[in-house]
């Protein structure tokens, strides 16, 4: 669990945020209850949301050694770039929960 305490505040409540709705997901896609296809692409949206959040940090690292020479370990993305990654981990989950208030309002 490293990798857990390793992240920022926001990126655990992110990451926390978005598996609830990838349950809440995957629940309505098996319940028969509104459009299943909109709630399983939901479900995928979710599932690599929390990938990105997860990995954001390594990504990063390794971009930087491959483009540079001698980068060193003590790389860190700058606060500019968290809040880039933030505001696109932040408009999928909305966009994740728009898919929930679609999926249901739309009728099949």
């Amino acid at each position: 669990m490293k990798w857990f305490t390793d992240l920022r505040k926001g990126q655990k409540i992110l990451i926390l945020i978005n598996a609830v709705l990838a349950i809440a997901l995957l629940v309505l896609a098996f319940s028969g209850v509104g459009l299943s296809d909109l709630f399983a692409l939901g479900f995928i949206m979710a599932f690599l949301n929390i990938f990105s959040i997860i990995f954001a940090r390594g990504l990063f690292k390794f971009g930087i050694d491959i483009n540079t020479e001698n980068a060193g370990d003590d790389v860190e993305p700058s606060d500019w770039k968290y809040m880039n990654w933030y505001i696109r981990w932040g408009e999928m989950t909305v966009a994740e929960i728009a898919v929930i208030v679609f999926g249901l309002v739309i009728e099949k």
